[in-house]
């Protein structure tokens, strides 16, 4: 048992032992016999917090220092996130094309409707962020592509579907956990941007796992982040630099230049349909952009990224049917997320996992799926060509008692037959891992790595790494991780959102996903997902949820902010009645938290509050506005902000009684230098430009029928539920996401947030994921957090910081006849 686990258990019978609340955590500043914090004092060495970190290769469970070199590592990234965006001219973009960027608005008579004759300082610093973002999102999509050549020249594609039935298998069942305490092998060090996208991989803990089951990529798996030897490699002034030995390691290994940019502009890559190399560029259509487009050279076929999406998906369809390797998303189990033997006997048929298998194997789309990436039968190859063949197969009800392996006898004889939930959501995961991901891999990384951008730059704004308090506040926040794990284990059925300080705890754990794995089963029994998109509703309302709960359990305030939506918050969890009587607990808990002056040490700007990097915004695009759906989803949205804005006046009724000022609601946030207002904190970022960004969109999950990532017609439950995402504890999807909290008809689409744990829970009705599977809520696949919480990332979670997972029960049985 992990010693990080151990220390819980000693005076427990809970599956670990939340730390006391009348043991509360340290503060997170040092005080002084004054009462002074010291960290007003003049600092001698702001680096001394982490100069001697005590950090090694081992796999293990968060310490103070561990998560102090993450934080090391995260101010890493935001250099050289900084470093890229300034760089006037890389990739060709020059700031002087911000001026004819300002002309051409003038041209559309946008200045003119603003009353602005010529154009003001602040429309240039508008389109000077967008060049800077596109030099970053250019080399997001690099860094993606490089850290796959890298992935796929270490590993190969090697699970079969009979690893899956041999029990105590190394390759499946015992892969999670088989050689856990070995002393780790040599480590080629990767260069700063692979590393980047190798962080935000295993923040999607479940599609971590997968990826790497379906490699074998078992030494990966086991260590994650070699802490030692990366630590050692950043020093005081977040410089990265390894020696030349390794980078020539890396060279011969690869074939790739060390540094990002050194690499040509141009990439080879083979046509999906003739099959002759091809180069196509970074920038213009390139493969760095939305708009990707190429004409291939020899057969003069137009490649783009839905046609390199569905020529995956033939790839993996292919494989299925020649080399029995598992289809994506049918490798865990549904519900706990973990590598679970399949049946040998007659219930092989019955298994709901393996249906979308099934379906491909007996020739009812074998011959169709073969064409997909043909343009002479398909002109405009994309995935959506493949939801209609597949919907074709779930309409015919012959044809699912074949793929059931009900004899072709019987089943002439039967007249209907209904799929369970269970084998729907099984269908609905298998697509995610195709909707806007082009990728070997389950979701698309260059989205992952944009949102868990977001997180990155919370904490340097907090900036904890340079505080003298910096040792204890690691120690606070793991121990209200700790707590945050224990509201999950025992209210599985709800959705937790983490703050921006248990987030970084949790990240850090996932970065050593063996040590996480063995401590999430430990603590809940299930592999608890951090998936990286939910609606931004959504996540707000889960976060509420997660304050009372944590208030009432702790006696102390969960989010240790003043901002006007953290008191907002702990306003809405305080009865007017219990206020009159003088017995409301929450109340004296908001109380407690400024009349004892820790509310003067956590400003708006820099606490830890709601972690909301995951946080996406459902689009509405090609929805009826009669449809039940529509109706629904707005009535839960306009509701949810109508409690906000009450909430937010009972907050500042009960800050004029007490002598306090509340903040204003509407805060300014910087990117790139342009300011812009976001009222909200749980917002999605507005600076986000899908078109922007290589891959798919990291900013908007579909709705609407038709749209990318929606479900296949038949693979819905009794309302219809997105493609893929949903899903016990621990989320199951990335991509493709799942009905919402409540949201009992939604359908919400490709990429959303997934699966359980990201999107389980929620209280979503099991409508939302088709009757029986109880409910997908918590915002769905793709994204949100795994399990608990993960605002974030990788995913609520809310990935990577995002929402947390909740357990859904599938039913064994996948079919019932009527």
């Amino acid at each position: 048992m992990p010693s990080f686990l151990k220390k819980e258990n000693k005076a427990s019978q809970q599956p670990f032992q939340e730390p006391a609340a009348s043991d509360p955590p340290p503060p997170y500043s040092v005080s002084t016999a004054q009462g002074e914090s010291s960290s007003r004092q003049p600092a001698i060495d702001v680096t001394a917090a982490f100069a001697r970190l005590t950090v090694t290769n081992a796999v293990q469970d968060p310490t103070p220092d561990l998560c102090l070199a993450h934080l090391k590592l995260l101010h890493a990234f935001h250099d050289l996130k900084e470093d890229i965006g300034y760089t006037d001219g890389l990739f060709g973009l020059w700031n002087s094309r911000a001026d004819d960027a300002i002309l051409h608005v003038r041209g559309t008579g946008i200045l003119e409707e603003r009353g602005s004759p010529s154009p003001t300082d602040e429309d240039k610093k508008f389109f000077l962020s967008k060049l800077r973002e596109k030099r970053w999102a250019l080399f997001v999509a690099r860094a993606v592509d490089r850290y796959e050549i890298w992935w796929n020249a270490t590993f190969k594609l090697d699970l079969t579907m009979e690893d899956q039935t041999i029990p105590s298998d190394p390759r499946y069942d015992a892969f999670p956990t088989t050689d856990l305490d070995e002393k780790r092998p040599g480590w080629m060090m990767m260069p700063l941007d692979v590393l980047m996208v190798f962080h935000s991989h295993m923040l999607n803990p479940r599609a971590f796992l997968e990826d790497c089951m379906r490699y074998q990529a078992r030494t990966l798996w086991r260590n994650g982040i070699p802490w030692g030897e990366v630590n050692e490699a950043i020093d005081a002034n977040f410089n990265y630099d390894v020696p030349d030995d390794g980078k020539a390691a890396w060279v011969a290994h690869t074939g790739c230049a060390w540094n990002n940019t050194d690499d040509p502009i141009v990439k080879e890559r083979e046509c999906p349909s003739s099959k002759a190399p091809e180069r196509p560029g970074l920038i213009g259509n390139g493969y760095g952009d939305g708009n990707f487009s190429f004409k291939c050279p020899l057969c003069a076929d137009i490649i783009t990224n839905d046609f390199l999406c569905v020529s995956k998906f033939t790839k993996d369809c292919t494989n299925l049917i020649r080399k029995k390797f598992p289809l994506p998303g049918t490798v865990l189990h549904l519900g706990n997320g973990t590598p679970e033997l399949l049946p040998t006997d007659n219930r092989a048929n019955k298994d709901a996992r393996t249906f979308p298998n099934r379906m491909i194997e007996r020739s009812f789309l074998r011959t169709g799926v073969m064409d997909l990436d043909w343009p002479a039968v398909h002109p405009m190859p994309s995935m959506h060509e493949a939801r209609k063949l597949i919907e074709e197969v779930l309409a015919s009800n012959y044809a699912v008692k074949r793929i059931n392996g009900i004899p072709w006898e019987l089943a002439n004889k039967i007249t209907s037959i209904r799929l369970k939930a269970a084998p729907r959501l099984a269908v609905r995961k298998m697509m995610s891992r195709y909707w806007d991901n082009r990728s070997c891999f389950a979701l698309d990384l260059s989205g992952a790595v944009l949102r868990q951008g977001i997180f990155v730059d919370k904490m340097v704004d907090i900036n904890w790494l340079h505080s003298p308090a910096a040792p204890d506040t690691m120690a606070r926040l793991l121990a209200k991780y700790r707590r945050f794990f224990h509201i999950m284990a025992t209210h599985p059925g709800d959705v937790a959102v983490p703050t921006l300080d248990v987030d970084l705890a949790w990240h850090t754990h996932q970065l050593c996903p063996g040590a996480y794995y063995r401590y999430s089963l430990e603590a809940t029994g299930k592999f608890i997902d951090h998936n990286d998109k939910i609606d931004e509703s959504k996540l707000s309302t889960a976060f509420e949820w997660t304050s009372k709960i944590y208030q009432e359990t702790y006696d102390e305030v969960y989010s240790e902010c003043t901002c006007w939506y953290c008191e907002s918050i702990r306003a809405s969890h305080i009865s007017s009645v219990g206020k009159l009587l003088g017995t409301s607990k929450q109340d004296k808990i908001s109380d407690k938290f400024h009349d004892s002056g820790t509310a003067n040490y956590c400003p708006p700007d820099k606490s830890a509050h709601i972690s909301a990097h995951n946080a996406v915004k459902t689009n509405l695009v090609g929805v009826d506005v009669k449809n039940s759906k529509y109706r629904v989803f707005e009535q839960m949205r306009a509701a949810h902000q109508r409690r906000l804005d009450e909430s937010y006046a009972k907050a500042c009724r009960r800050a004029e009684k007490k002598g306090r000022k509340m903040p204003p609601k509407e805060g300014y946030y910087s990117n790139w230098g342009y300011s812009y207002a976001a009222s909200m904190p749980f917002f999605y970022p507005m600076y986000f430009t899908p078109v922007m960004y290589g891959g798919g969109d990291p900013c908007h999950i579909d709705m609407g029928q038709g749209q990318a990532g929606t479900c296949c017609e038949g693979s819905c439950g009794a309302n219809g539920v997105a493609a893929g995402a949903c899903g016990g504890p621990g989320g199951c999807g990335s991509m493709g996401g799942c009905g919402g909290s409540n949201l009992g008809a939604s359908c919400l689409g490709g990429g959303a947030c997934g699966g359980g744990g990201g999107c389980g829970g929620g209280g979503g009705s099991a409508g939302a994921c088709g009757a029986g599977v109880g409910a997908c809520g918590g915002g769905g696949g793709g994204g949100c957090g795994g399990g608990g919480g993960g605002c974030g990332g990788g995913g609520g979670g809310c990935g990577g910081g995002g929402k947390s997972c909740v357990p859904v029960d599938i039913p064994a049985g996948h079919f019932e006849l009527n």
